[in-house]
């Protein structure tokens, strides 16, 4: 398995490359601090989708696997026979290839073409991953390139799996989330799809957006629309460190998940509401997007330490 180590100053990641060019682990050595949930390869893992932060592409749940675009009938494997839904893509367990590596940065890139396509999709694409670590913490740049000679559909997001408790020796009782909100989107919880519903603000919505959501205190899944600052962060009140999590405007929907409060939570940065294509809502509102021929989008994040107070 290929997995390359990167460092800077008091942060140290880890990148498998065989598995998406997912960063597998993220610490810092000044505060103790182990940011990701970070896998056992030793052992069968109990969900890939919940260590790291990996690729998804197409992301989160398309319905029949199906959609149409200019005409185009778009048809992804139904893997999730449950649902009906394709689910995630397979990228998260795709090889990338290595580009460039230094001390502190690794460049990583996947591309599909007419010899090597991509789950049936008909377009000719490369994706490129960069990290690089700084006293900022870890930047992580995707790029998404359409080689083919028609407009490409993206829909991308990154399961971003955090330790609830990410110092060491915290306690749980100290641990707050706090994500800016916009709006919440309803899901049929057997689909997992949106019903075209908006609930008005709960106690749970309330308190992820004034950063008192404990993320031990109860289990938790939901769908909602970024709020204007991107941002998401992890508390530990008894030491006054926070993860701030921070994305791009083009990545502005979320999934929140923390399984059973099991001990992890994901903070899941996504371009689109889960089937945006066949969505109830208007399309366009909801994040339905693509790249023109030749063209490339890049979507951006960063994950630092910071003693700013931001949670309550």
């Amino acid at each position: 398995m290929r997995i390359e180590e990167i460092k800077f100053g008091d942060y140290t990641a880890k990148i498998n490359l065989d598995r998406g060019a997912n960063c597998i682990s993220l610490r810092n050595r000044k505060h103790g601090a182990v940011i990701l949930r970070e896998p056992d390869y030793s052992a069968e893992l109990d969900n890939p989708y919940l260590y790291g932060m990996p690729i998804l592409f197409p992301v989160n749940r398309i319905e029949g696997g199906s959609f149409e675009f200019e005409g185009r009938t778009y048809t992804f494997p139904i893997n999730e026979p449950k649902t009906g839904c394709h689910l995630h893509g397979e990228l998260h367990r795709t090889p990338f290839e290595l580009v460039k590596r230094s001390e502190s940065r690794i460049v990583c890139r996947f591309r599909a073409d007419a010899e090597h396509p991509y789950l049936g999709f008909p377009h000719a694409f490369e994706i490129t991953v960069n990290y690089r670590l700084s006293l900022g913490g870890l930047i992580h740049v995707t790029k998404v390139k359409n080689l083919s000679d028609s407009n490409m559909p993206v829909f991308i997001g990154f399961h971003t799996t955090f330790n609830s408790s990410f110092i060491d020796g915290a306690k749980k009782e100290n641990i707050r989330a706090r994500v800016d909100i916009l709006r919440e989107f309803e899901r049929n919880m057997d689909t997992y799809l949106p019903t075209g519903k908006e609930p008005a603000a709960d106690e749970v919505t309330r308190f992820l957006n004034s950063g008192e959501f404990n993320p031990f205190s109860r289990p938790i899944s939901r769908h909602y629309e970024s709020g204007p600052s991107g941002a998401m962060a992890l508390c530990d009140r008894e030491s006054g460190i926070s993860v701030m999590y921070r994305s791009s405007a083009n990545l502005g929907y979320r999934i929140i998940y923390n399984g059973q409060a099991d001990g992890y939570i994901c903070l899941e940065p996504q371009s689109c509401i889960a089937n945006c294509q066949n969505s109830p809502f208007e399309r366009d509102s909801v994040g339905f997007d693509f790249i023109a021929p030749g063209e490339t989008k890049t979507y951006k994040s960063r994950i630092f330490l910071t003693k700013s107070k931001i949670c309550k």
